[in-house]
């Protein structure tokens, strides 16, 4: 049987992930599963996307034997929003309770923001009356404001990576909006005595910087709303209690981002002052607050699931024959892993009296293996014993077996006695007569 057993510990499967590791007296193996890769996705959509124009060349795009002359091609878009993808796997690790975390696929996260309104407006006249090349019908009404960025990274990491909290940042410089004399905008000179018209010596320019700033902080998980166990911490983990009936967890869970918007625009008016001999310019910078938020980005909901072994010990006690001391009784009982993952663990005896083998034990789901104790007293009295599995089964990581057996040199007793392979029982009596009886 010592060879059948050890065998099924050679041919026990690689994949598990198991460490037993001294605690103490005994043991504590510890354990841990990833789930599939899922995905986690949101858009926060502050303005709708939206285009307006004239949706390509109007009247027509100089083709054609009527085609128009003169053609023109206007289109604004505007728009707010910001996604973020998260690739990652559920890590469940124990013993006892299940500590349940996320782990990010490398450079499985993807971020991205697009801000702004952008605006074209073009001419072309077509030959034989133009050349036809596109020429914008003003500089003003041809601009670029959108703010964009986007960035890879790893998630479901926070502080104290670098690419945590995922930050994002866009900016406009130095657009020039309008630049003019007083004059242009009031439409009137202003004469001043011996100065003259002051109104076209006054010069106006506008011009608008600008930024967008997103920071995005992640929190590990959260299994319902309900529950609000969201834990926005690098090194937290959610306890789940493991499954009492079957062994295969299902976790719904979803994820979530604590995340800051900041968006201003800085508008400089310009005054400069040219008159005779000497110029004085004024810039004045005007801070406009556009955008700032603070929001909790609720993500879908995906389903992880986890597998567990499961130790099943039918015997949990035997009473050995009594045993003349020196010589030994033996038992064998049945460990069964009844769970969906492998089963690892260490058997450990408390006392010398009773001996165990093996010392392992590493089994597929469904298998089974049996386990000898042998009982071999060295001095007489009562013994009592106890058989301890340390496993990775997290409902049930330390069990015990009890083993009871008495050993004494006179009186009527049962001995068992080795003889070659076979084993025999001695009934033996006061009386000097001795009946012997084989074991099969």
């Amino acid at each position: 049987m010592r060879r059948t057993l050890l065998t099924l510990v050679l041919l026990a499967p690689l994949w598990s992930q198991a460490v037993i590791v001294e605690d103490g007296d005994g043991f504590k193996v510890y354990d841990e599963q990833r789930s599939e890769e899922i995905t986690y996705y949101f858009i926060d959509e502050l303005v709708p996307a939206e285009d307006v124009g004239t949706d390509g060349w109007v009247p027509s795009d100089c083709g054609g034997l009527f085609g128009s002359p003169f053609n023109i091609n206007i289109n604004l878009h505007y728009g707010a929003y910001s996604e973020m993808e998260l690739k990652g796997k559920g890590v469940a690790r124990w013993p006892e309770s299940v500590k349940l975390s996320y782990e990010g696929t490398i450079d499985g996260g993807h971020a991205l923001m697009d801000y702004g309104i952008k605006m074209f407006a073009l001419y072309k006249i077509c030959p034989p009356f133009g050349d036809g090349v596109e020429k914008p019908i003003s500089d003003y009404l041809n601009f670029d404001l959108q703010f964009f960025d986007e960035k890879n990274f790893t998630p479901f990491l926070l502080d104290g990576n670098d690419e945590n909290p995922v930050s994002m940042e866009d900016s406009i410089q130095q657009f020039h909006i309008w630049d003019g004399t007083l004059e242009d905008i009031i439409g009137v000179p202003i004469s001043v005595p011996i100065i003259g018209n002051i109104a076209s010596m006054i010069h106006l320019s506008f011009d608008l910087d600008g930024i967008m700033y997103i920071e995005m902080f992640g929190s590990r998980i959260a299994l319902d709303e309900k529950a609000q166990r969201s834990i926005f911490s690098d090194n937290q983990y959610l306890v789940i209690d493991p499954p009492l009936v079957g062994t295969t967890l299902e976790v719904s869970a979803h994820y979530e981002s604590l995340v800051y918007y900041d968006t201003e625009i800085i508008l400089t008016v310009t005054l400069t002052l040219k008159i005779p001999i000497f110029e004085l310019e004024f810039p004045i910078p005007i801070k406009i607050p556009l955008y700032g938020d603070k929001k909790n980005w609720i993500f879908n909901s995906e389903k992880i699931a986890f597998e567990f072994p499961a130790i099943f010990i039918e015997e949990r006690a035997h009473q050995f024959l009594d045993t003349v001391p020196g010589d030994e009784d033996h038992w064998e009982f049945t460990v069964q892993n009844i769970g969906t993952r492998a089963l690892e663990g260490r058997l450990l005896s408390n006392d010398p009296n009773f001996l165990v083998l093996p010392e392992e034990f590493l089994l597929d789901p469904g298998q089974s293996a049996a386990v000898t104790v042998f009982f071999k007293p060295y001095d007489e009295g009562v013994k009592k014993g106890v058989i301890k599995f340390y496993s990775n089964d997290p409902v049930e990581p330390f069990t015990t077996v009890a083993l009871f057996g008495y050993s004494s040199e006179s009186g009527t007793f049962y001995s068992k006695v080795k003889e070659g392979e076979e084993p025999r029982y001695e009934i033996r009596s006061s009386g000097g007569c001795t009946l012997t009886l084989m074991d099969e």
